[in-house]
């Protein structure tokens, strides 16, 4: 369990570690939300992140920079809030291919030393090598949720290659994670 908990700390400082290089940012939407009667939001009272073998230091990152985010918008956070704000995350195993040229020599049929034909059919090639890797996929979803309807009204999401990063620097990259994430997050709560 204490293996399971370091790997996962471990997958999610990775994550966040890359948000200045290959964090692929994304966002969707219900189309027939009424993003503009919103007005107030909360945390459900455990985030996925907080649950299990994570670490309560990633919700209390994540519930500072989420936050400060619904807060520039506009948003009020509430005891009956309009919309429920949840963070989980997850990792996914997968195998990245990558191809590069490669120069070589080549010899022709009779090209060893002392035969009569050396050295007569001799060149340089390009040619091209793949490589798999193996990688694992780390991703952040923050979803909010309506609180009327029970139902997913939008979802940002952040993707990159894990990696090795120090706790040091884990606050600020959860906090550049967050933001990103919520560039593509259109609304606010202001008239």
């Amino acid at each position: 369990m204490h293996r399971a908990r370091f790997a996962l700390a471990l997958l999610l400082a990775g994550l966040l570690a890359a948000c200045s290089s290959g964090l692929k940012v994304r966002s969707d939407e219900d189309p027939n939300a009424d993003f503009g009667s919103y007005r107030t939001w909360n945390f459900f009272n455990e985030l996925g992140v907080e649950g299990g073998y994570n670490s309560p230091i990633f919700g209390e990152h994540f519930r500072a920079a989420i936050t400060r985010e619904m807060t520039e918008r506009g948003y009020r956070q509430s005891s009956d809030p309009d919309l429920f704000v949840n963070v989980t995350i997850r990792s996914d195993d997968k195998v990245k291919m990558k191809s590069y040229t490669a120069p070589y020599m080549s010899g022709g049929y009779y090209s060893r030393p002392g035969s009569p034909y050396y050295g007569s059919s001799m060149g340089l090639g390009v040619g091209s090598v793949r490589r798999a890797t193996e990688i694992t996929e780390a991703s952040v979803f923050i979803d909010l949720v309506d609180n009327a309807s029970d139902g997913l009204v939008w979802q940002g999401v952040a993707v990159t290659e894990a990696n090795e990063a120090t706790a040091k620097r884990l606050r600020d990259a959860i906090y550049t994670a967050v933001n990103r994430v919520f560039e593509q997050f259109p609304y606010s709560a202001r008239p």
